[in-house]
């Protein structure tokens, strides 16, 4: 009988480590079986900035592999996962579906669409060994560009996160508005100008999501500063944010209190005279939580939507020989 036991309990232990090796499935997980607009992948590449093979999950259009596709180029969105997440988190937690729903309304032009692992706690903060910020901004970028048909254009380039991506996806845009057009944000890590005034919560685990290994203990100003998209906002050039189109969003039950941020960066932007749209969503909890998805990405799609549907519009300016003018790269017209 022990014999017996011993065998059971070596077959379920090695059960156990490939279930924990496959992508999240099951309980609480919305995986979908099937999309309409989109076929996804699960891939990786090599990236000199954290030096280590990186994977993504990528979201080709339908249709993209055809062969009268074959020279047409696609608008590109990349989304920034939150603290203790991954790559796969957006596909199984709901995010897929309302993505292809986006398409199926269309709120969201047919698009490329990926989801890049930035680690569990990097915040996607440049670090001594890993710069986890360049992954995304210089590593990302030129992967994709090399390897999909994506159009190489600010104006056809969006940047979206949640939680510790959403903190990132605004800090990126707002320093680097010549890389992406729009940037959405979710539950975003927005905090107060000064440390000190942190939300409680977020004071008596700071050492776990990492300050003090990012920001010193007590806090650096300068390296809060740097990170802090509050504090960016309200210090970079403001023809820079001019150049976005801003989207954010937080619930009032946020249970890391990063609503009140995010109000703070609204205001922020209003003084500075900034067009974005904010919404707070009264009673909406943080990040996946509390309908997350249905609550938040359809408004966020449909804001980068409208920008990738006004520029894919724009004409080249050059004539079609019936007194018009061609449209844009990668787009075919609806007449």
């Amino acid at each position: 009988m022990r014999t017996v036991l011993s065998s059971l309990t070596v077959v379920l232990l090695c059960a156990s480590a490939l279930l924990a090796q496959r992508p999240e499935r099951g309980r609480g997980s919305r995986a979908p079986e099937q999309l309409e607009h989109f076929t996804f992948q699960e891939r990786s590449f090599q990236s000199d900035a954290v030096g280590q093979e990186v994977p993504y999950g990528i979201y080709l259009p339908a249709g993209y592999a055809d062969e009268a596709n074959k020279d047409r180029e696609w608008p590109l969105v990349l989304w920034l996962h939150g603290m203790f997440e991954d790559h796969l988190r957006f596909h199984t937690r709901g995010g897929a579906p309302m993505l292809d729903g986006a398409v199926e309304n269309g709120s969201l032009p047919p698009c490329i669409f990926v989801c890049v692992n930035g680690g569990r706690t990097s915040m996607y903060l440049n670090r001594k060994e890993q710069r986890w910020q360049d992954l995304i901004t210089e590593d990302l970028l030129q992967h994709l560009d090399s390897e999909y048909r994506v159009l190489d254009d600010r104006r056809r380039r969006a940047i979206m996160g949640v939680s510790m991506g959403g903190m990132a996806a605004l800090r990126i845009a707002f320093t680097q508005p010549d890389k992406f057009g729009a940037v959405a944000a979710h539950s975003s890590a927005v905090f107060a100008e000064d440390p000190e005034q942190l939300p409680d919560r977020m004071k008596s685990f700071a050492s776990r999501l990492g300050f003090d290994e990012e920001f010193g203990n007590p806090i650096q100003k300068e390296k809060w500063e740097q990170a802090n998209p509050l504090c960016i906002a309200n210090r970079v050039d403001v023809e820079q944010l001019r150049r976005l189109r801003i989207y954010f969003d937080a619930g009032t039950a946020d249970r890391l209190g990063f609503h009140q941020g995010n109000q703070l960066l609204h205001e922020a932007l209003e003084r500075r005279e900034v067009e974005h749209t904010f919404r707070l969503i009264e009673g909406g909890g943080h990040s996946w939580g509390a309908s997350f998805e249905k609550e938040t990405l359809p408004h966020s799609f449909a804001s980068i939507g409208a920008m990738f549907k006004a520029e894919l519009a724009v004409p080249t300016g050059e004539t079609d020989g019936n007194g018009g003018t061609k449209p844009a790269p990668g787009e075919k017209r609806d007449d």
